[in-house]
């Protein structure tokens, strides 16, 4: 390490002005405690980094305070996880000494297997292949249980992994119809993704709704001290009809011209909901 390295300290805030992430780094490297935190100020993650690489606890919570799981890690060697909101196993994956080796495995919120690999210092391997090398090297995390068969990457899986997202997001209690919100804000401002007026998110709306949107939706709203209202994406209900799909599909189209923004899927599997990311 650089002794004369300058410690410093970053901070990014969510929209709502609460703390997003803090990080301390030494130079360049992340050194010292690295903290993230839901957008309701709830601490989220809190990980401890030694010249780059994690050592020490990691611990993870949801938005409501639950600890969700922790782990612990060593000079950045040990096996990483994260949860969904709702506890599942979301990734599981060893490092050595920060790069992957050994088992890195992938599930949806409701239990799905959608990824199960092997690497030998962040190389793709197969289980024999990388035996060999555990042989050989006493670092190496040994492989344990039988290696999974993901579904295949197919139509029917994105389909699947999006419809699971949807389910997980329509779960959330703070959402509203779109234009209920927005026409609400009173003297609590409403602030939608990063349209600049609140007057230009409610005639993007009103756009989708004469298109033939079934219901515009804002999902995940969150609140400043204030009691100002932000919510950072929208979800539009289709209808049955293809044309009228397509035409709400038109009107989103443009949403990357006019606000910086994502639509997901991107193209028709038939789902229920488009989902826009609007900041």
């Amino acid at each position: 390490m650089n002794a004369k390295a300058k410690r410093g300290v970053r901070r990014m805030l969510h929209r709502n002005g609460v703390v997003a992430v803090e990080e301390n780094f030494n130079g360049h490297k992340l050194h010292g405690r690295r903290r993230t935190w839901h957008r309701n100020g709830q601490l989220a993650t809190e990980e401890l980094y030694f010249d780059g690489r994690l050592h020490g606890v990691v611990r993870q919570w949801n938005e409501h305070g639950r600890l969700l799981g922790s782990f612990r890690m060593t000079q950045g060697t040990g096996t990483q996880k994260s949860w969904h909101d709702n506890g599942r196993l979301n990734l599981e994956f060893a490092t050595v000494e920060g790069l992957f080796c050994g088992r890195s495995r992938m599930w949806l919120r409701d239990g799905t297997l959608i990824s199960d690999q092997i690497l030998l210092f962040d190389r793709n391997v197969t289980p024999d292949q990388y035996r060999r090398a555990a042989a050989r090297d006493p670092r190496l995390p040994k492989l344990r249980g039988r290696i999974g068969k993901p579904p295949v990457k197919n139509r029917a899986l994105q389909k699947h992994i999006y419809c699971v997202f949807l389910s997980g997001l329509l779960s959330k209690r703070n959402r509203s119809e779109a234009r209920t919100w927005l026409k609400a804000a009173g003297k609590k401002a409403r602030s939608l993704g990063r349209f600049k007026r609140t007057n230009d998110a409610a005639k993007f709306v009103e756009e989708l709704y004469q298109a033939g949107a079934s219901q515009v939706m804002v999902p995940d709203i969150y609140r400043n001290q204030r009691g100002d209202q932000f919510a950072d994406s929208m979800l539009v209900q289709l209808p049955k009809a293809a044309n009228q799909r397509k035409a709400v599909r038109a009107v989103c189209a443009q949403l990357p011209k006019r606000n910086p923004g994502a639509v997901e899927p991107d193209r028709d599997m038939g789902e229920s909901h488009l989902y826009l990311l609007l900041a």
